[in-house]
């Protein structure tokens, strides 16, 4: 999904509409690097997309967190949490179309 800011010509990448509600909302240029021969890791591409998944990535299975039930042996404890992503606030979804933001 693609999202722009009101007077901005740059569309930035984001993994789906409800990203614009999410706490980990982060916009910004990638500044992709990459090995020369002459030694310069400086080659200019830029990619706008979120620099929270860019630089560590979207947690993957469904929206929020759960707890499933213990399958190892031997363990003492009694579940595991499994995080997906961030729940969407309906607060931040307003604050952020306020700013201009709007999908592309």
């Amino acid at each position: 999904m693609k999202f722009k800011r009101k007077g901005d010509k740059l569309r930035y990448e984001f993994v789906d509409a409800g990203c614009i509600g999410r706490e980990c909302f982060q916009p910004g240029l990638y500044q992709h690097r990459g090995a020369t021969l002459s030694g310069s890791r400086n080659t200019g591409a830029e990619s706008p997309c979120c620099m929270r998944r860019a630089y560590h990535g979207c947690p993957g299975g469904p929206v929020g967190s759960r707890e499933e039930p213990c399958d190892c042996e031997g363990k003492p404890h009694v579940a595991h949490m499994v995080e997906g992503l961030p729940e969407i606030v309906q607060v931040l979804v307003k604050a952020r179309k306020a700013e201009g933001w709007r999908p592309a």
